[in-house]
């Protein structure tokens, strides 16, 4: 009876495991959804203020669901690198302080519950199992989806509106808060997928695009690879890839351009013929696909590039001031930083009188993490990416060619290191901080299994 009992025991938690597995791949696959309820309305000179709006998002109740059931499941293994949790468990400790000094106390806490859940989910992904496939499936079926939407919204001119979907309307004839590009024939809705901007759909669909690489290597390296299965990666990439050239988003275009030419030093230097040739394959692709937008769309493309356009040079000079509004409140709040999520009200506090979507962030979440959260904070961050780059780069290098995975991740991850310099939206929206948190999560689990594998 005793041994019946402790195999329904197991059975059940094996039952319960997998469900909670499969829950995570379904947070992964919705995680650009930006459904959501807003239970506190931020508003700055009687405009609406993002920075200061308090919302839980669908995504947020699903990852508590999923962490509170796991509690209860088996951990094969206590989570190491000490270096790395040193250095979050840091960056929560001088988040936390800078509540005390903050400007907005209660923006601050709200951000500090959203950090908070991101450093729980680094700890779900190091405790639990994971199919490292079926993360992949799940970030490529959603950045194929998005894509597609993304070409929709384009080929339209709208983005339609759903409270369920977490989507706004868009269209090129709005005055404030679309991202267009104005040539002589009209203006031109960049596409937006279920993003609040393009430039976050453009990001995701980078990392979404650095998984088809991955999963193009595997399954091309497998001696018994179908043909639909080429066809159905390759195709799934093209549609991504033009989704992104869609976004005109030029920081993502030469972030995943500068990844790229990564992969082919590594490649190259490590001697993998194999890799090389695919790679070499994927750039005659993004090549066509280049010329092809840009004979159909050649002035939309002059426009982005050359950024001589009246609203290409509103936002060059925009961000150009940003980083003097983020040097003068670096100045003065140096110590503890404005707040964690307090930024924009400290402008709002330096200068009162302007509208409330002139108030935005610095396009640098380096920069942007030492005036909220003080000079060590933004130490803190330049110090995970330093030692990201010391074990991925230096330590394990020959790792990158021996496991798969491991290439992918950090490809991904250093992907949003240097998309950290152009926009901020990884340190200030929802999303934003939950993918950076996931994908640095993902690539210290396989880190482990890395260094396990070294110690043999």
């Amino acid at each position: 009876m005793k041994a019946g009992k402790k195999d329904l025991i197991k059975l059940m938690a094996s039952k319960l495991e997998k469900i909670v597995s499969y829950a995570f791949y379904l947070f992964i696959f919705l995680l650009p959804w930006q459904t959501r309820w807003i239970w506190h309305q931020g508003f700055l000179n009687g405009g609406a203020w993002e920075y200061g709006t308090l919302s839980l998002y669908g995504v947020d109740i699903l990852f508590v669901l999923i962490f509170l059931v796991s509690i209860f499941l088996p951990r094969p293994k206590k989570p190491r690198h000490g270096v790395f949790l040193m250095i979050i468990a840091g960056l929560a400790l001088v988040s936390f302080i800078s509540i005390i000094y903050s400007q907005n106390r209660e923006v601050s806490w709200y951000y500090f519950l959203k950090l908070a859940e991101a450093v729980l989910l680094v700890v779900y992904v190091l405790r639990q199992p994971l199919h490292w496939r079926k993360i992949s499936l799940a970030f490529i079926s959603a950045g194929v989806i998005q894509a597609v939407l993304g070409i929709y919204q384009f080929f339209t001119q709208s983005v339609f509106a759903s409270k369920w979907l977490g989507m706004a309307a868009q269209s090129p004839d709005q005055i404030v808060g679309e991202s267009v590009v104005a040539t002589s024939a009209g203006r031109w809705l960049r596409a937006y997928g279920s993003f609040p901007h393009p430039n976050i759909l453009a990001g995701f669909l980078v990392v979404c695009l650095i998984f088809l690489i991955g999963y193009l290597f595997i399954i091309r390296a497998h001696l018994r690879v179908r043909v639909w299965q080429i066809v159905l990666t390759v195709s799934a990439f093209v549609v991504t890839a033009f989704g992104l050239i869609l976004t005109f988003s030029r920081a993502a275009w030469l972030v995943f351009g500068v990844c790229l030419l990564f992969c082919l030093l590594i490649a190259w230097l490590q001697k993998n013929k194999f890799r090389v040739r695919i790679l070499l394959e994927i750039f005659a692709w993004l090549i066509m696909l280049a010329v092809f937008s840009y004979v159909q769309l050649p002035e939309l493309w002059h426009t982005r590039l050359t950024a001589t356009g009246r609203l290409e040079t509103m936002s060059l000079t925009q961000r150009t001031e940003q980083y003097s509004q983020a040097e003068t409140v670096l100045n003065k709040y140096w110590t503890y930083g404005a707040g964690l999520g307090s930024y924009t009200y400290a402008l709002y506090q330096n200068h009162s009188s302007l509208e409330a979507w002139d108030y935005q962030p610095v396009h640098n979440i380096y920069i942007l993490a030492a005036a909220e959260i003080g000079v060590f904070g933004g130490l803190l961050i330049l110090l995970l990416a330093m030692e990201f780059f010391r074990q991925a780069f230096v330590i394990h290098w020959k790792k990158l060619d021996e496991d798969q995975w491991f290439f992918v991740y950090t490809i991904a991850f250093l992907a949003l290191l240097l998309l950290g310099f152009f926009d901020h939206y990884l340190w200030t929206m929802s999303f934003g901080v939950l993918f950076f948190w996931l994908i640095f999560g993902l690539w210290l689990k396989r880190l482990r299994r890395v260094t396990d594998k070294s110690r043999d």
